[in-house]
């Protein structure tokens, strides 16, 4: 549906103003609208892109918003966004939503600049100087991949917020079909911490499919990440069960009870976890994949449709699929589940069409979404796979990768060994 359209975009978020149906009505309020952030000069409103949240702008924009936000509910959220803006804090005013990842990128690094420099002559220089850091820790990639980071400091929901809107992006059903969407659909599973940020399109079938046969494989593996950390999921912190000990988190702090304790010195012990529980490699990967799936944009979806036959087959025969990297990166650490999806945005069939990196705590996982329809290879042979690693140079940057090979459909025994060694020690 057409609409007069306006976006506002601060530091680190935006909010886009959508005023409906197109009425004269509707085009005098957006005019209004618009003189609160510009002047009119031969009867023509004159907008700067920059603008600055001064007491007097913030007071235009209440009193803006208390007279019509009774027909345009959507003005309150202007209104929060800019009233809580810091005394002064540098905005833009745009035309519409930028989308391109680059250009988005370049927008919030002007923002930061202009909201961080002492003297506004130095700020083409800072611009350029940051804009020259960037390009050189993530190269050429942003030119060839556009990037998805749900925020997971707030609320937000993927897909469509309304239940008669929706239809379940994996298994294509509507509630004219007879599913419901009674159910909240974590995009995140929720026991791995995530609160906010919920897939609309999945409905309750497919939902319980993926509770109970997939992502328990990534949840399990890493309860034992989870209990250090103090991470809550949907029943608090996970107390995990072995057959010669338990771990738990107590008053802030984990505690280790096992039978399995070895003394390699005086500041050094190891210890030896038998897990009462098994590992699906195959099912690791599908769950990674889960995540990704569900917090991409819907559209994406028309190409991963045999990614999604292989996500929601119970009896999937063994395939061989991209190695999945590993790490632990301390650098950006966050008790907060963390998704960044990398879609790639130009015809270079020899990257990935998807990739996506996961993170919990310090821990990371960097892998490819396999069977898109946009790929021509599946990046499993070594030079494949290589030219995808080289694409992303800041990943390359990091030493001490680990590449899995998660094919195996067969269940595998689970040993955990833990080594503490006292501060002071390597």
């Amino acid at each position: 549906m057409e609409s007069y359209s306006i976006y506002f975009m601060t530091e680190d978020d935006g909010i886009g103003i959508n005023l409906q149906p197109i009425n004269e009505k509707t085009f005098n309020v957006y005019l209004e609208l618009l003189t609160c952030f510009g002047d009119i000069e031969d009867n023509v409103i004159k907008i700067s892109s920059e603008q600055q949240a001064t007491d007097e702008l913030k007071s235009r924009v209440a009193g803006f918003v208390e007279k019509y936000a009774d027909n345009h509910p959507i003005l309150n959220r202007l209104k929060r966004k800019i009233v809580n803006l810091s005394s002064s804090e540098y905005f833009l005013v745009l035309e519409s939503v930028v989308v391109e990842t680059s250009e988005r990128l370049k927008l919030e690094t002007y923002i930061s600049t202009l909201n961080n420099i002492e003297n506004i002559t130095d700020l083409q220089s800072k611009f350029e100087e940051k804009m020259n850091a960037l390009d050189n820790f993530s190269g050429d990639l942003l030119s060839k991949y556009n990037l998805i980071i749900p925020r997971n400091d707030r609320k937000t929901t993927v897909g469509n917020a309304k239940k008669e809107n929706r239809c379940c992006r994996f298994c294509n059903k509507t509630m004219r079909d007879g599913v419901t969407f009674k159910k909240v659909a974590h995009a995140i599973p929720e026991g791995l911490g995530n609160k906010n940020i919920i897939l609309g399109d999945e409905c309750d079938n497919c939902n319980e499919f993926f509770g109970n046969n997939i992502e328990p494989a990534l949840i399990e593996h890493l309860d034992i990440y989870r209990v250090f950390l103090g991470i809550k999921g949907k029943n608090g912190v996970p107390k995990i069960k072995y057959k010669n000990g338990h771990m738990q988190y107590e008053n802030n702090m984990s505690i280790v009870v096992s039978q399995g304790f070895k003394r390699v010195s005086d500041k050094e012990f190891t210890i030896n976890l038998e897990s009462t529980k098994s590992l699906t490699p195959a099912k690791l990967y599908k769950a990674l994949c889960k995540i990704t799936l569900s917090t991409i944009d819907e559209k994406h979806m028309v190409d991963l449709k045999q990614t999604v036959k292989w996500l929601t087959c119970v009896d999937t025969p063994q395939l061989r699929l991209p190695r999945v990297a590993a790490n632990v990166v301390h650098n950006g650490f966050s008790k907060v589940p963390q998704i960044v999806n990398y879609i790639r945005k130009i015809d270079d069939f020899g990257i990935p069409h998807i990739v996506s990196e996961f993170r919990i705590g310090s821990f990371v996982y960097v892998y490819i979404i396999p069977f898109s329809e946009k790929d021509t290879v599946d990046f499993i042979a070594d030079e494949e796979y290589e030219k995808f690693w080289d694409t992303f140079k800041h990943y390359r940057s990091i030493n001490d990768w680990r590449f899995d090979c998660l094919d195996s459909i067969k269940e595998m025994s689970i040993n955990e060994n833990i080594r503490l060694v006292q501060n002071g020690q390597p």
